[in-house]
């Protein structure tokens, strides 16, 4: 072809046409499309069999059979005890004279029946009271099997005005029961099939170290089938059903319902029992301020029959200001002698405390609610193996992100040692590991000064860090989303290694799973902070339960917990745990806000920084 005529196919315009984007699809691992998403919406089809699983286990249960006897509670006697102990002992806090008096005067009265009695005597260390001495005291009615229904009450009280009268329902109801099986002119009564233990506890308003204490030394507790714990059962108001533990277990399924149909059999209504998210947050922290907790954390069958109001918790039943309700205790008192009958009546072992989740009058099984959780983490981690592979391949700085996160974590472990350091100082409780008393010092009394120093001691170390982590210029697309898949990777291993050790607790971290996967790195700011947001519902959510559970305010729920860590009742494992997710949520707070900074301004060597300065200046000088 001639020059000229070849000529005529080249245009200047053809030269200077910028490339076509409109409609083209952007590959997956660049700075505008870091996530595959498919990949994503495809693993959860990994979900769907643990959700059938899940549905198709959820059933009824059946209950023990009801006793053809008539339970012979009388409520008006077990209110007058009630009144004797709450008139002659109306302080009765664990260690002091009043409780010493209360235990001497029930002794008496239990024994005057006839029944062998025992008094356990030892001493505890109990956050807010130091090192005090206890005393349960144990009375048994022989069956004939060795097996043991345990009945369980605890007659101390916290002192205060509002709690006067804390449970002296429960310690009268025990009595009265006890007297149903005392010898009588005409006889001893029949023998029961299982023997009977009723236990009056103490330090029931200070954790249950009573109740802890039985579970772990008693030899009558070894062989118990099942414990039922009387807890303010003379209130105002509807009767409840307590069932959370020191471990994700749950009562065995027939405990529970054979307790709420014996109750609705004498009250005319059913028991409330927890809603399934309280249940949940409960499985996932394992927390339980009554007494059926320390036993179902030691593997006994165990539920609290109540009627606390669930917006006063503190506030017991049989506040004298309130008044008995002697009607609803003599309900509750039959309710309990129809459970014992029908326990008593049961054949077979022990009761066992699978985990299950309570829907009214069905339970679903709890092997398939952790499954779920479990295998929702699965989608979480392929997106994110698959966006750091890509990105690793696209060559995003990823050491700068790695020593910013690594600055936070040092951060959050130094906040530990500083919770550390305020529990040796006294800023916040030590003792037993039990649950704090929802009156505790750490609540009624803050130690605003302590909290104060140790806040002002972070934030010097903190001021001295945030020099590395300020931003001085606007960070790259790149190195943006280097600091996501960075803090991203860490929430994905405190994720696995919770669903391998603690799968309910999940229920905290999913939420940041998801929401901070869907951060946009050119989104818009108010888009990025919503998801922040969402990320942290989890833990949100938690402390408003336990804020209304305990009756208190969501800073205060927030220093409750920090006082369950430094008592140890929540492990060392799950404190760093949640220092680690710290961490992350702190960095991925600073990239939805704008103020995320690569580790010295992404400088290559970073520069030394004041600590290194500084030891290199004691190296020198010596």
């Amino acid at each position: 072809m001639p020059a000229a005529a070849g000529a005529a196919y080249y245009s200047p315009a053809m030269e200077a046409a910028p490339p076509r984007t409109r409609g083209r699809r952007l590959r997956r691992g660049t700075v505008e499309r870091p996530l595959n998403a498919r990949l994503v919406r495809v693993s959860f089809v990994v979900v769907a069999p643990a959700v059938l699983a899940f549905l198709f286990s959820i059933s009824t249960t059946g209950t023990l059979q009801r006793s053809s006897l008539e339970p012979l509670f009388d409520g008006e006697s077990a209110a007058a005890l009630a009144a004797t102990l709450d008139t002659e002992f109306p302080s009765r806090v664990p260690g002091s004279e009043g409780a010493a008096d209360a235990t001497v005067w029930y002794a008496q009265t239990v024994g005057a029946l006839g029944l062998a009695t025992a008094t356990d005597t030892w001493t505890e260390d109990i956050p807010d009271l130091g090192a005090v001495e206890l005393n349960n005291v144990v009375t048994t009615v022989p069956g004939r099997s060795d097996e043991n229904i345990v009945v369980v009450a605890h007659r101390d009280n916290a002192g205060t005005d509002q709690a006067l009268g804390d449970n002296a329902s429960g310690t009268g109801a025990l009595l009265e029961l006890a007297r149903g099986f005392a010898p009588q002119n005409a006889g001893p009564p029949p023998l029961p099939q299982h023997t009977l233990v009723f236990v009056s506890t103490d330090a029931g308003a200070y954790g249950g170290a009573g109740a802890a204490r039985f579970a772990e030394t008693s030899p009558l507790a070894r062989s118990a089938i099942a414990v039922v714990v009387l807890d303010g059962i003379g209130g105002h108001g509807r009767p409840r059903i307590a069932i959370a533990g020191d471990a994700p277990v749950s009562p065995a399924r027939v405990l529970v319902r054979t307790a709420a149909r014996r109750i609705e059999e004498r009250v005319g209504v059913a028991p409330a029992l927890p809603s399934a998210p309280l249940q949940l947050v409960d499985l996932g922290l394992p927390y339980a301020a009554g007494e059926q907790g320390r036993f179902l954390g030691h593997g006994f069958a165990a539920v609290t029959l109540t009627t606390a109001s669930p917006d006063h918790p503190p506030v017991p039943a049989g506040d004298p200001d309130a008044g008995l309700d002697i009607e609803r205790l003599g309900q509750l008192g039959r309710s309990t002698e129809a459970l014992l009958s029908s326990l008593d009546a049961s054949v077979g072992g022990a009761f066992h405390t699978p985990d299950s989740l309570f829907l009214g009058d069905r339970a679903a099984s709890g092997w398939t609610v952790r499954l779920a959780l479990v295998l929702l983490v699965v989608p979480f981690a392929l997106g994110v193996v698959d966006l750091i592979v890509r990105a690793r391949r696209r060559g995003l700085p990823f050491r700068p992100a790695l020593r910013a996160l690594r600055a936070r974590i040092c951060l959050a472990l130094l906040a530990g040692l500083l919770l550390w350091i305020g529990a040796l100082t006294g800023v916040f409780p030590t003792g037993a590991p039990l649950p704090l008393a929802p009156y505790a010092n750490v609540l009624g009394e803050p130690p605003v000064v302590g909290l104060l120093l140790l806040a002002a001691a972070f934030a010097v170390v903190w001021l001295v860090v945030r020099q590395r982590l300020v931003a001085t210029a606007q960070p790259t697309a790149e190195e943006w989303l280097a600091g996501l898949a960075v803090a991203l990777a860490v929430v994905g291993a405190v994720a696995i290694a919770i669903a391998l050790t603690k799968p309910y607790a999940l229920v905290f971290v999913l939420p940041s799973l998801y929401a901070w996967l869907a951060l946009p790195v050119e989104g818009r700011l108010w888009q990025r902070v919503v998801l922040f947001a969402l990320g942290l519902s989890g833990p949100f959510v938690a402390f408003v339960l336990l804020g209304h559970e305990l009756g208190v305010s969501l800073p205060a729920a927030a220093l409750y917990t920090l006082g369950l860590a430094t008592v140890g009742y929540l492990p060392l494992g799950t404190v760093l745990v949640v220092l680690l997710w710290l961490a992350a949520a702190v960095q991925v707070g600073a990239l939805a806000f704008g103020r995320y900074c690569p580790y010295a301004g992404g400088a290559e060597p970073p520069p030394p920084g004041a600590v290194r300065r500084a030891l290199r200046r004691v190296v020198s000088r010596a």
